[in-house]
């Protein structure tokens, strides 16, 4: 490996500085740091000494000296042996070798660090225990040309097999016990808690990007100078490119100026160290304005100073625009609520007077009911009965005179059979004015004619069939004559008329029914107050699809005119979605009475 320069200049600068200030300090009677080959070699010199000697140097040394009097001998074997424990009880291990590589010294942490005991690793070369060899030599290269402090990261191979990373720190000195031999001091540390340490940080530093990565929301980190710092891959999904393209880019070259506008205000407030949340359409350049919400907080260093910020962003664009069609939608629901509940208050005001109109006809058929009774029984009285009175006076006069063996006359029995026929024929013709059942499409025109000549009828009817017609629809023929019938009745009832006339025609749309008197009139005042009969006929021209119209011509009278369409519809069981047809049990009185 190449010296690192740059630390092995400064490094050495500021040791040689320190060297050479201390060398410059007045010295002592025995100087405090030297050279550790020096300490050394005067270690060794110590240990050579004669065990008499080292006696004699213990005893002068206990002797009774007089005062000032220092014995320089004691007082340095002491300092050497101060500096020897602390090379040897070093927490990092110091070996020196030599330009080839061997082993010339090592302390008790080179040891411990290597596996082997200090008389085994002096004179074996330093590479025996080294997993790389390249490394090693070239560090020892290095070392051989460079007179600066040398630094090599390598992986130790001590005696128990589990290699060991560390970091080898030569600098070549001077030794003195060999001849002014070159040697390099090495200091060995160990990597190993240093190394768990980078691998652990790695593998939080891989997770905490796996999460980045994966979590669905956008997540970035900015400096206080607006650049980008850190992206997650949501949010450069999003803007088309990779994070590698977004990091370190300014916010404005990213954003535009209009999008950075738009956050420059919450991006403030971040700074004064404040969490700002908002919501906004941001403006990016070439992905266009999405609807965000950002989560703004404050980035501090180790001293608490705001210097960036971290935002946390989701993008709510899908959300807006479901919340603007619930909302549109809401609106619209309101309005068509607004419009039925009208709609139904309408019905309603027309239910309650349907209702009450229905319960003014059934106050009407309870009284139509008992005059169709005083009518019917006024009928029966003034003419069945009468006729059956004079048919039992004639029978009663006949037996008298057989009684009294009198001659009955022929001709007196031929009249009561004559009153029994006219009686016959007029309750055949009572029945009939009552109910017909048997009308069809086919029959409807001499349904008509017989309706118009029979002489129940107060003022003469006549039937005027002005052009040909076909109607295809038996429900609609007998409909047609009971509306002709309702109409003659009442005609005969209330017109006070010289003459009825039932008209049967086309018109431009359809067939057209009229019955037309010339009375009275019908008073313009009771439009609004029709009675049951109109009602009845009303009712019965909706149900083919028609209308029914009622007028007074200007020459006097009444017209009561029923307009049947050429395509008819079913019979229609409800009337513009709510009417509903006269109840079955109104019908059956209606039906048994007219």
């Amino acid at each position: 490996m190449k010296p690192k320069n740059a630390t092995g200049q400064k490094m050495s600068f500021r040791v040689n500085r320190k060297h050479r200030a201390k060398r410059g300090r007045p010295s002592r009677a025995v100087p405090l740091r030297r050279n550790s080959e020096s300490i050394r070699a005067a270690t060794k010199m110590a240990k050579g000494t004669s065990p008499a000697l080292r006696k004699f140097s213990a005893s002068n040394g206990n002797s009774r000296r007089a005062p000032g009097i220092r014995n320089p001998k004691t007082e340095l074997e002491a300092a050497i042996q101060r500096f020897v424990d602390l090379y040897d009880f070093a927490p990092i291990g110091y070996v020196s070798f030599d330009r080839a590589g061997r082993i010339e010294e090592a302390n008790l942490a080179a040891t411990e660090l290597l596996g082997e005991p200090r008389d085994l690793l002096i004179g074996r070369p330093f590479a025996f225990y080294v997993g790389d060899l390249d490394s090693f030599m070239q560090h020892l290269l290095y070392c051989r040309t460079s007179q600066q402090q040398v630094e090599t990261e390598l992986q130790l191979k001590p005696r128990n097999g589990k290699r060991i990373p560390a970091l080898l720190c030569s600098r070549p000195i001077t030794s003195t016990t060999r001849n002014g031999a070159l040697l390099y001091q090495t200091a060995i540390m160990d990597l190993s808690e240093r190394k768990r340490a980078e691998e652990l940080l790695r593998a939080k530093e891989a997770e905490l990007e796996a999460i980045i990565n994966r979590t669905p929301f956008m997540l970035t980190r900015c400096s206080g100078d607006l650049r980008y710092r850190l992206v997650s891959r949501a949010y450069a999904r999003m803007l088309g490119r990779t994070p590698e393209e977004i990091a370190g880019k300014p916010i404005i070259e990213i954003m535009g100026e209009e999008g950075l506008k738009a956050i420059s205000p919450h991006i403030e407030k971040v700074l004064r160290g404040r969490t700002a949340e908002f919501e906004t359409d941001v403006s990016f350049r070439s992905v266009g304005a999405p609807c965000l919400h950002c989560v703004y907080t404050p980035d501090r260093d180790s001293k608490g100073n705001v210097i960036g910020w971290f935002a946390s962003i989701i993008d709510i664009t899908r959300r807006k625009r479901a919340e603007a069609a619930l909302q549109k939608s809401k609106k619209l629901l309101e309005e068509r609520v607004r419009e039925r509940t009208h709609e139904l208050r309408v019905a309603n005001k027309e239910l309650e007077g349907e209702i009450a109109r229905r319960k003014g006809l059934e106050g009407e058929i309870l009284e139509i009911s008992d005059r169709e009774q005083q009518r019917l029984g006024q009928e029966l009285h003034d003419g069945l009965c009468q006729h059956l009175t004079a048919v039992a006076f004639m029978a009663r006069s006949v037996a008298l005179r057989l009684k009294n063996h009198r001659v009955v006359e022929v001709n007196d029995i031929e009249k009561i059979a004559q009153l029994v026929n006219d009686a016959a024929t007029d309750t055949r013709n009572f029945s009939r004015a009552l109910h017909r059942a048997d009308v069809d499409s086919a029959g409807l025109q001499a349904a008509l004619e017989d309706l118009v000549d029979r002489e129940i009828w107060k003022t003469p009817c006549c039937l005027e069939i002005k052009s040909p017609f076909h109607i295809d629809d038996d429900t609609a023929a007998s409909h047609l004559y009971r509306i002709a019938r309702e109409a003659v009745i009442n005609a005969n009832k209330h017109a006070q008329a010289r003459k009825i006339v039932v008209a049967l025609g086309r018109s431009r749309k359809g067939t057209v029914l009229s019955v037309t008197d010339d009375g009275v009139g019908f008073p313009s005042e009771l439009n609004n107050a029709h009675g049951l009969g109109f009602h009845i006929m009303n009712y019965r021209a909706r149900s083919t699809g028609g209308r029914l119209k009622i007028e007074s011509p200007k020459k006097g009278g009444t017209r009561v005119a029923c307009h049947l369409p050429d395509k008819l519809p079913q019979l229609q069981k409800r009337e513009n979605g709510w009417r509903k047809p006269f109840p079955a049990t109104i019908m059956k009185a209606l039906t048994a009475l007219i």
